[in-house]
């Protein structure tokens, strides 16, 4: 969750003109040190990674042609780690006193349960970590109308990305056990009482098809952001998540199961609402999502293949902050979203192989802080604390960024997750990695 920030009327530029012909690029440079610190750890051998890694940013409140987020990094004999996030990079263009035109991947607040949330819903998500995804923005055109107390935004596109994960390999028939954020399915069936191997193929589709989708919305916001503000959004689009359908067969010969894995698009509805009230440094709101999946066919009738139902998001959330300090509170209840298997090897009493939401009611508090010691030190961190009854999890999460000039700084990052078992009653993306408790350290060098 991150504190909200009112926003900004930018001033006006002449038509179809931006104020700066070249983008300011910071560049960030890193060394970092990732550990996994359970005892119980098993996801891999190794439990320490080293990574060498640079972010470019460009100042989002500035007035630039080009603007871009974009981080990657290489972990040190563990390729399968390695990750490039390009959560922004568009163009912008002024029209008249009010009216912007982007071109490219850019983040909106399309609905605040999702921004504060990180579900993924409306906006991709970066799930290397899945313990701590990042919103990724949209890709297409947004043309965007700024007045005072009205908002409008519209969104077209012939393109789809869907959510990043983590990286996978497929070696002889199996997952190679080479990145601890990647779930791997089981390893055996029982077939005659005897626990089987399987191996598994994936059938992956042409990228053409997965690219080449359209999506369009839709959002409006009334009020004023000091005070009173509404929104209501609207998009039809692919959903963030591929649905994955699977067929498999016995292998006599070898008395081994082969399994088929297939990835398909699959489209959504999505209803945003929102409603906020602010009063000096307090701010109190509630923000709700209907998510209706299309009912199409996407599989054969050979794939057992998923089922969506529709389902009802709600968020109420209250926070205060000043200068130096910030507390948040939330709670998230989802009604619905059920996903079900239907097909020849569909079963009841097993989990379903893909779910739709990390997980289906929590609560979380926050705490921020942002304090300047001298004139170029400054520690940033958040703490927070997410707790579920439903689903049986508590995950704690620390980051900290100590800045030791305007060049130098360092870096810190802490999960710790207590879960129950998974069941089928109870699928959740916190519980998959109850063992991968994790602390990050490293430095980081502007130039």
């Amino acid at each position: 969750m991150k504190l909200s920030t009112p926003p900004q009327f930018k001033q006006a530029a002449p038509v179809a003109e931006s104020t700066a012909a070249i983008s300011k690029v910071h560049t960030e440079m890193r060394l970092l040190s990732d550990s996994f610190i359970s005892p119980d750890f098993e996801a891999t051998q190794k439990t320490s990674y080293q990574f060498v890694g640079a972010q470019l940013r460009t100042d989002p409140f500035a007035d630039e042609v080009l603007k871009m987020d974009v981080s990657g990094a290489v972990a040190l004999g563990a390729p399968l780690l390695n990750y490039l996030n390009i959560a922004e990079l568009y163009t912008q263009s002024r029209f008249g006193d009010d009216s912007t035109l982007y071109i490219g991947r850019k983040r909106i607040n399309w609905n605040e349960m999702d921004a504060r949330w990180d579900l993924g819903v409306w906006e991709p998500l970066f799930k290397w970590n899945p313990l701590s995804p990042e919103r990724q923005g949209l890709s297409g055109l947004f043309w965007q109308v700024d007045r005072p107390y009205y908002t409008m935004t519209l969104f077209g596109s012939p393109l789809y990305i869907p959510d990043q994960g983590p990286s996978f390999e497929i070696e002889n028939g199996s997952f190679v056990k080479g990145n601890p954020w990647f779930r791997r399915p089981p390893d055996s069936i029982r077939i005659w009482q005897e626990a089987t191997g399987i191996d598994y193929q994936f059938k992956k589709p042409d990228e053409t098809q997965i690219v080449l989708q359209n999506s369009f919305g839709m959002k409006i916001s009334v009020g004023d952001p000091q005070s009173l503000r509404a929104q209501l959004s609207y998009a039809y689009k692919p959903a963030n998540q591929l649905a994955i359908g699977y067929e498999g067969n016995l292998d006599v010969g070898q008395l081994k199961g082969v399994v088929d894995l297939q990835p398909q698009v699959f489209y959504h509805s999505l209803m945003g609402a929102d409603v906020s009230y602010r009063i000096r440094n307090f701010r109190m709101g509630m923000s709700g999502t209907l998510d209706r999946p299309s009912k199409d066919e996407i599989f054969e009738e050979k794939w057992t293949h998923p089922v969506f139902t529709d389902a009802t998001l709600l968020s109420p959330y209250m926070e205060w902050s000043n200068a130096r300090w910030g507390v948040s509170v939330q709670h998230l209840e989802i009604f619905g979203g059920e996903v079900t298997e239907q097909g020849e090897l569909a079963n009841p009493n097993r989990a379903a192989l893909m779910t739709r939401y990390p997980y289906r009611q929590a609560q979380q508090i926050a705490l921020m802080t942002n304090y300047a010691f001298k004139k170029d030190r400054r520690l940033i961190s958040k703490l927070s604390l997410t707790h579920s009854e439903k689903n049986d999890f508590d995950l704690i999460r620390f980051s900290a960024r100590f800045r030791l000039s305007g060049l130098w700084s360092l870096m810190g990052e802490m999960q710790m997750v207590k879960a129950g078992p998974l069941t089928v009653e109870n699928q959740n993306e916190i519980a998959q990695f109850v063992n991968n408790d994790r602390l990050m350290v490293g430095v980081a060098y502007v130039f």
